[in-house]
Formats: C-alpha cells, sequence, structure tokens
C-alpha cells in the first residue's frame, strides 16, 4: 500500500542533500517522494498530502532551475499548479506560481508562453483591493508588476513592459516597511533598472534620469543601465503599426492610439489584459493581418512585433470572455490562426520559439474544431498541422 510517511521521509532526504549542494542526488530523491505522493493520492484523497507534494514541486523546481534545466522547471511547476488548483488555494499563491513558471517559460526561450502565463497571473491579483500600501496584498502586487515588467521587456511590446516597471517602482517606494521583506528591494532595483533602459531607448530622457536619481539613490552601487549611443530603438506596438503605415500595409491610424497609450504617463498599462478594452481585440485582429501578411517576408520584425502583441490581447479578452471572440469564433478564429502561421517561418529559426509557436497552433487548431469554426478552412488546419508535426515538443 502506497505510504505517505515514506513520502515525507524521502521529501525530508531530498531536501537536505539540495541544501548541500548534491543537486543531482536531491532530485532523484524528490522523484521518489513525487512517486511515493502520486500513488497515495491515487489511493485515496488527503488534501494535505495533495499540499506537501506542490510544496516538494517547488523544491525540485528550484533545483531545475539551478542546473539550468528551465523545460524540466516548468513541467514540476505546471503540475504544482494543477494541484494547487485541486486545493482551491488562495489567488496569491496560485498567481505567484504562475509568475514562476513565466520565469521558466521565459528562460527556455518559449516567449510566447511566458508572456500570456504572466498576464494571467498578473491579472489573478485583485488590483482594487491594492491600494494600502501596508497591506500584504499592495506589496504582492508590485513585486508581480515587477516581475512582469522583465518578461514584457524580453517577449513582448517594451512600452507595456516601462509601463509594468514604472508601475512596479511608485508603489515599492509606497510601501512603508520596504526592507522588511527581503524580495521587495530586489524587485525595486530591478523596476528602476529597467525603467532608466527602456526610457532612454526611447528617448524619453528625463523620465529616465528621474528613474536614475531614485536609483543612486536607493541602490548607489547600481550603475544606471544606459544604451549605447548607437543602439537601435525598441520596437513597440505603436512604431511597428507606424511603419506599417508608411509602407501602405495598415490604414487605420485611430486605432493606433486607442492600442497604444502613452507608456510615460501614470495610467500607462502595466500588463497585456490592460492594454485597452477586450472587446478591441477582434477588431485589431482583422485590421492588422493583413499587414502582418503583408510584410512577414519583407520586414520580419515588425511582423512579429503585430501578430504577437495582437495574439496576447486576444487569448487576454479570451480569458476574460469577451463575447464578440466568443460568439463569433467562427469568423474571427481561422484569422488569428492564419496570423499566427505567418510567424512560421521566424519561429522556425529558433528551435523552441518553433516549439513555442507549435505549442500555440495545437491549442488554437482544437479550439477551431471543438467550435466548429475549421469547418472550411481545411488548407488553414493541414498548413498548421505540418507544422505542428515537425516542431511541437511535450518534453
Amino acid at each position: 500500500m502506497p505510504n505517505k510517511r515514506h513520502a515525507r521521509k524521502h521529501h525530508r532526504d531530498a531536501t537536505r542533500l539540495a541544501s548541500a549542494g548534491s543537486l543531482r542526488t536531491a532530485l532523484t530523491g524528490f522523484g521518489r517522494a513525487a512517486a511515493a505522493y502520486r500513488s497515495y493520492l491515487e489511493a485515496r484523497g488527503d488534501d494535505t498530502a495533495r499540499d506537501e507534494l506542490a510544496d516538494l514541486l517547488a523544491e525540485q523546481a528550484r533545483v531545475h532551475t539551478a542546473l539550468g534545466e528551465h523545460t524540466r522547471t516548468a513541467k514540476a511547476l505546471t503540475e504544482r499548479l494543477e494541484h494547487l488548483r485541486q486545493l482551491e488555494a488562495d489567488r496569491g499563491r496560485i498567481a505567484a506560481t504562475e509568475l514562476d513558471l513565466a520565469d521558466a517559460y521565459l528562460r527556455s526561450g518559449r516567449l510566447l508562453t511566458a508572456t500570456t502565463c504572466a498576464d494571467g497571473a498578473v491579472r489573478a491579483y485583485d488590483h482594487r483591493e491594492a491600494t494600502d500600501p501596508a497591506e500584504p496584498g499592495f506589496s504582492e502586487l508590485a513585486c508581480a508588476l515587477s516581475r512582469n515588467a522583465r518578461i514584457l521587456c524580453r517577449a513582448a511590446d517594451p512600452d507595456l513592459a516601462v509601463g509594468a516597471a514604472d508601475q512596479a517602482a511608485r508603489m515599492l517606494l509606497a510601501i512603508p516597511d520596504l526592507g522588511s521583506d527581503p524580495a521587495r528591494p530586489v524587485h525595486l532595483r530591478q523596476a528602476l533598472a529597467l525603467a532608466v533602459e527602456l526610457h532612454a531607448a526611447a528617448g524619453r530622457s528625463s523620465f529616465a534620469q528621474g528613474a536614475a536619481r531614485l536609483l543612486a539613490e536607493h541602490f548607489p552601487s547600481q550603475e544606471p543601465p544606459w544604451p549605447a549611443a548607437d543602439a537601435a530603438r525598441p520596437l513597440t506596438l505603436r512604431s511597428a503599426l507606424a511603419s506599417a503605415g508608411r509602407l501602405r500595409a495598415f490604414s487605420d491610424p485611430k486605432l493606433v492610439d486607442r492600442l497604444c497609450p502613452d507608456p510615460a504617463s501614470h495610467s500607462a498599462p502595466p500588463a497585456v489584459s490592460a492594454r485597452c478594452d477586450p472587446g478591441l481585440a477582434p477588431v485589431a485582429l482583422h485590421a492588422v493581418q493583413g499587414a502582418v501578411e503583408a510584410l512577414r517576408a519583407s520586414h520580419p520584425s515588425i511582423a512579429w512585433r503585430m501578430a504577437t502583441e495582437i495574439h496576447y490581447l486576444l487569448t487576454a479578452a479570451d480569458r476574460q470572455g469577451e463575447r464578440n471572440l466568443r460568439l463569433n469564433f467562427r469568423d474571427h478564429g481561422p484569422v488569428w490562426m492564419t496570423m499566427l502561421l505567418c510567424l512560421a517561418e521566424s519561429a522556425a529559426r529558433t528551435p523552441a520559439l518553433a516549439a513555442d509557436l507549435a505549442s500555440v497552433l495545437a491549442e488554437l487548431l482544437e479550439r477551431l474544431r471543438l467550435r466548429h469554426a475549421a469547418d472550411g478552412h481545411g488548407p488553414l488546419a493541414s498548413a498548421a498541422e505540418r507544422f505542428i508535426d515537425r516542431y511541437r515538443s511535450d518534453r
């Protein structure tokens, strides 16, 4: 019979080995403990054992991360999330794990999934309750926004990243006992450094200097990360759409302001799901998809920025239950798939991105079929299947 005591013993032994630096041996112990917990849970429902397994998986993920095994980190955290949801754990605990998972995806090069995963985590926090700097929820959201800023900086629109960094910094600076949690100063330093870098790269020198002064005041040993004088400006969604307009591939200038709020304002969106009203997502899809298709060969970076940002926006809108997107998925779904397939050639140059796009396409294709939106789109489905078969990896 499965025995919880054996699982706990393996867990304790593995934790000691990890603390002593024997990481590979510790992983063997974590694997044995996890297997024992799973067997025990198959035999009987035990929330205590499930909670212990969830904590074990977090430890296992940290060891994989220390060894640079980010795909395995993601696998352990994905299982941890499943257990936490079965336990109906509090939102903060689930959201923190989702951010850990997003970081693992980012480190493994799966940028598309990292962005959507992080956005889901940030949305899970109750922003309406995070109004009092003395409350734990305020600090948790601030740290989450700082983490989201780093992910957005690597994987998405730099304007969203700087909005997240600025808001995180403002919130953290408002906390009266910032140093009582050692994680908070780390997130503040990262948010301020990112704000300096992104504002300076975009030519907003006064904002960059303001962030640099705060960085010097709170972290005197930290050098502000000024970009090189000849560095190219980061490609934002606004600049991508403007370029597409100059190239006569995009012809809706009024949509640009609705999709791309001022990144330097106090109300700048700090996350994909805060970019605009979710009802604008399907409108943006049909307005931008043609430009993505027209520019995918001649200007792949512009096409990539437009397509990925619209994909992120659609995913966020779908999670929020946007009515038009769901009721008219037969109209919107195939266009969404067509737009993503325009990224196939660019993604294929990087194995991790190719695997990530294949996974995204597989999920979307399944939804097209479940909602009977693939009918009449045989060539489109076949093209997606070919890419999925060639590049998808479930390792």
